[in-house]
């Protein structure tokens, strides 16, 4: 019974070491971390970007014996919280020296001693705790340079190592300190004047984020939009770094993404892609998941056919609206049947992200940014990667506003409102305004036919576009562009009793697929795969106030013309014509209405300038991206 009393005893004991072990950790950084000041969180390593947090002093000097605050915390506009800490001031002679002692600490904080009495601060739980103040003292025997030096950890996973303030001179007491004297423990009556300091432009740039650095020489890096890469502001960017047969990966996106993606595929369409997420969850921890994309059905991606242990997270941030991964994926894996082997295949590219999930185990759709690589590359190359060609997308944005700003609006007015102009003069056998109002129409027709078959290649089919509904009313435009010219193949004669029905019908159909058409390219200017920049609102505004006004402006024209042929008396309407009487032929019938010369300079003046907007919108869709497009 002895050897299982002594035993169970041991096991006692080891328990509560452990248990007293993790309540050190919960509670403040743990004895070893003293002189590396390393959390010990398991085997997470810090992270390697640009620290988020700051250590800021009252003073650059100091006096011996005299007390300095020092405030750590994060610089940025919106701050971000601090879940664990540990400062220490270290001598600048020799870094391993911990100097000094603190006399006042915040109630989440407390004071611990490593080298020597009270010389080290830390939290006192994991909660999110704001910019921190700390009361520290310098040491009566020395003098010389001290740097605060710290590690600060966001969360469990997230944390930096050597957050370091600039440099703070320990003086004699007799020394004269130009700076502010900082605020003591001691008794005053007053409190010094705080630093007041003179602020000059940095013509500076700031440095690029850590995932840009080496995409020239040593990693293949792809970005969202275009050309991003060389100025360090893609939208979304995948890099990878290849050292032997080790492959690690870093993507990162902007605008506070609730998920960035990067995949592999055999080619540049979303669908039978093996893709890995770096996914930021409600409470700010940020996780990384394998996934399998699905040719546009449902569920479109899917977790749980692909294994999650083919990558290993190696560290994780969301800063300043960035969200960022960087892990290393197996050399050869296999997912859904297919064998991705990195080292011998070549993948093409994507990197996708977007701002909300479907579910909890599904990211939503990529409205932030998405692009694919043109070729697919060896993953060990090095060096900026070319996204796919975008010409058959330029080509049908183009089309369609040739179509429906320019030939829809000009064959519609004339057919409106210039009837009864340049009479008695033919072009073809017809009277002039049905004959280039058919010539309009059917370059319409022509240009939205093959901006639809454009898209249709492009895009491999019907594509959903998330809340957009851009697709849809394209669909419904091309439609009604079909329909158009089989009715009017078999309009009915003049006078018979269908014609007018014929009439409203032509009309409204026309007036409806150029309203439709109109609004689709509005809603083109949100879709973020077109790249368009903000302000195209603006001028696809101005375009519908100036058609508009000119609509109202020739609608008076034609009243007050048919006011003047019924002897003063506005007895009929601009679209009588509607209702499919017959002409009869009089004096009036052989020259020209009133105001015709007007409507000609009108039409002098609408042509060029509705010229005009087509040529703008169609150069914005050619150079895009400008690097200001809309979020949706």
């Amino acid at each position: 019974m002895l050897p299982r009393k002594r035993s169970t005893k041991l096991l006692l004991i080891a328990v509560l070491c452990l248990v007293q072990s993790s309540e050190q950790h919960g509670s403040g950084a743990p004895p070893g971390a003293c002189l590396d000041q390393i959390p010990r969180h398991s085997t997470i390593l810090p992270q390697a970007s640009v620290p988020p947090y700051a250590i800021i002093t009252s003073s650059a000097q100091v006096r011996q014996g005299d007390a300095l605050n020092v405030t750590i915390g994060s610089p940025f506009t919106t701050p971000l919280p601090i879940g664990g800490f540990i400062l220490q001031a270290r001598s600048i002679q020799d870094t391993d020296k911990i100097i000094g002692k603190f006399t006042g600490v915040p109630t989440v904080a407390q004071i611990m001693s490593c080298r020597g009495d009270n010389d080290t601060v830390t939290h006192t739980s994991p909660q999110e705790k704001p910019p921190l103040t700390f009361t520290w003292v310098a040491p009566n025997d020395y003098l010389g340079g001290v740097e605060f030096r710290a590690t600060v950890a966001q969360s469990y996973a997230t944390f930096w190592k050597n957050v370091e303030s600039t440099l703070v001179e320990v003086v004699t007491p007799d020394t004269v300190i130009t700076t502010s004297s900082p605020v003591t423990t001691t008794a005053r009556t007053t409190q010094a004047p705080p630093v007041i300091m003179e602020s000059k432009p940095n013509t500076t740039p700031p440095p690029l984020d850590s995932i840009y650095q080496g995409c020239a020489d040593t990693k293949l890096c792809f970005g969202v939009p275009q050309n991003c890469i060389p100025t360090g502001n893609c939208k979304a960017i995948v890099a990878i770094f290849v050292a032997g047969d080790i492959y690690t990966f870093e993507i990162q996106g902007t605008d506070n993404p609730k998920y960035v993606s990067a995949a592999l595929s055999m080619d540049n369409k979303m669908g039978d892609d093996s893709a890995m997420e770096c996914v930021r969850n409600d409470n700010g921890r940020v996780n990384l998941f394998t996934s399998w994309t699905y040719p546009k059905v449902e569920p479109y991606v899917k977790r749980s056919d692909s294994p999650q242990d083919i990558v290993q997270l190696l560290e994780s941030s969301t800063i300043d609206g960035k969200l960022y991964c960087k892990f290393r994926r197996d050399t050869v894996s296999k997912v859904m049947g297919q064998t991705f082997d990195l080292a011998r295949n070549k993948y093409n590219l994507m990197v996708v992200s977007g701002d909300s999930m479907k579910d909890a185990d599904r990211v939503g759709f990529h409205s932030l940014a998405f692009e694919a690589t043109g070729e697919p590359l060896a993953l060990s190359t090095v060096g900026t990667a070319a996204a796919s060609s975008k010409l058959l997308l330029k080509l049908h944005g183009s089309f369609m506003i040739a179509a429906w700003i320019g030939t829809a609006s000009l064959g519609i007015l004339l057919a409106r409102y210039f009837r009864k102009t340049w009479v008695g003069k033919t072009f073809g056998g017809k009277d002039i305004w049905f004959a280039y109002h058919r010539i309009l129409m059917v370059v319409t027709w022509l240009l939205t036919v093959a901006g639809f078959i454009l898209i249709v290649v492009e895009v491999g089919g019907w594509t959903g576009t998330g809340d957009n509904p851009h697709a849809i009313t394209g669909i419904v435009t091309v439609v009604l562009t079909f329909i158009q010219p089989i009715g009017a193949y078999f309009r009915p004669h003049p006078g018979t009793n269908k014609r007018p029905i014929f009439n409203w019908a032509h009309w409204f159909l026309g007036n409806s697929a150029h309203i439709l058409g109109i609004a689709t390219i509005f809603l083109s200017v949100y879709l973020q795969k077109a790249e368009l920049p903000s302000w195209s609102v603006y001028v696809l505004a101005a375009f519908v106030v100036f058609h508009v006004i000119m609509h109202v402006v020739l609608s008076l024209l034609v009243c007050v013309s048919e006011g003047r042929i019924s002897k003063g008396r506005v007895s009929s309407f601009p679209m009588k014509d509607m209702l499919g009487q017959p002409r009869h032929v009089s004096v009036t019938d052989t020259a020209d209405a009133p105001f015709s010369g007007f409507k000609k300079h009108l039409l002098g003046i609408y042509a060029p300038i509705i010229l005009l907007f087509v040529v703008a919108m169609i150069c914005l869709v050619a150079f895009a991206p400008f690097g200001a497009t809309f979020n949706p």
